[in-house]
């Protein structure tokens, strides 16, 4: 078959792999479309920093460096199952669509029986999901309704990270809210926070196609952070009293230093983005302290597919979608680099 390759770090090419193979407990899934994440490009660099901690962090086995993942990319998928493992217990019917997660956790580590699967001491990884085939455990995989156009249902997994997202950031009715950051992540926020009963949202975007969308699918209010002063509109905006939720969704440092100023009493700083395992952002503890501040961050989506399967037909996710044929995996990348479009999707 054909997929996404990565061959060695920045080499990436359409190539013919083996098809896998289909486990007892596994199902064979053909991909319609993959997505591309904001950590694939990381990944592909051999930048990206899971696994490392800093000196002096607790949890010695975790202080292990992670190589580059060579071999098949992406984990952003839909498609339609084409063969069923012997084992399986679920009633998965051939020619069904299907959404999937790229994870297996094992159901019986420390982490797993403590409501944190995503911590997973023995998490099983799926195939590679930039290919015509891929193979998942049965709990991957989440049945969408058969009327689902499989483009939207390939952003299931991003949305389970905006749900997860939005579980940690506990936005209630009457919250104020600012994203700083419209790419899929800050849109699908967006969207959740309003559905959550948030009373006014700002999102900042230096991108004005992007502000655009984010007033289309209902901002109170975009700003220009390059051009507008973010500090004087948000004191405005919330009558000097900051935020009571803050999404950074934009990956800069800078910005997620600065949401923890913009913060209401007793509010809370979610920084929803992946920064450099190296970086540091000072925060000043007297501050939070004279604040009552919360800071969280987010690592991808436990127990949060089923609700994001749920949420698909409320969401407004069509206009963030842009197509390219996987075989020009590397101009999609590319795309993706210049901001050309909101979400990427590759189609084998």
């Amino acid at each position: 078959m054909k997929a996404a390759v990565l061959k060695a770090v920045n080499v990436v090419e359409y190539d013919d792999v083996p098809e896998p193979e289909t486990g007892p407990n596994q199902i064979k899934v053909k991909i319609a479309y993959a997505g591309i994440c904001g950590t694939d490009p990381e990944m592909i660099a051999g930048k990206f920093g899971m696994g490392t901690l800093p000196e002096g962090a607790i949890g010695e086995k975790y202080k292990r460096p992670v190589p580059p993942g060579l071999g098949v990319l992406g984990h952003e998928a839909a498609g339609t199952i084409v063969e069923i493992g012997k084992d399986v217990k679920g009633e998965y019917k051939i020619g069904q669509k299907v959404a999937m997660n790229f994870r297996s956790a094992c159901g019986a580590c420390y982490y797993c029986t403590n409501g944190m699967e995503h911590f997973c001491d023995y998490v099983t990884p799926a195939s590679g999901a930039m290919a015509e085939y891929a193979v998942y455990p049965e709990n991957d995989i989440f049945p969408v309704p058969e009327d689902t156009p499989l483009e939207l249902a390939a952003m299931v997994e991003p949305l389970s990270v905006a749900v997860h997202t939005m579980d940690i950031g506990k936005v209630k009715v009457g919250d104020s809210v600012i994203i700083t950051g419209a790419g899929t992540i800050g849109l699908m926020l967006l969207q959740l926070a309003q559905k959550s009963g948030a009373s006014k949202i700002l999102v900042s975007e230096p991108f004005e196609a992007k502000r655009k969308l984010a007033l289309e699918l209902g901002a109170d209010r975009v700003v220009d952070p390059i051009h507008e002063d973010l500090l004087a509109i948000s004191n405005e905006f919330t009558d000097e009293r900051g935020y009571n939720v803050c999404f950074e969704c934009s990956g800069q440092l800078k910005v997620a230093e600065q949401l923890v100023l913009l913060a209401e009493r007793c509010g809370t700083v979610v920084w929803a983005a992946v920064y450099p395992h190296e970086a540091r952002i000072p925060v000043s503890p007297f501050y939070m302290y004279t604040k009552e501040l919360t800071i969280r961050g987010v690592l991808i989506s436990p127990y949060s597919f089923p609700r994001s399967v749920a949420m698909l037909p409320k969401m407004n996710l069509k206009p963030m979608i842009k197509i390219f044929p996987m075989k020009e995996v590397n101009r999609a990348f590319e795309a993706h680099r210049k901001g050309e479009g909101i979400k990427i999707l590759l189609k084998p």
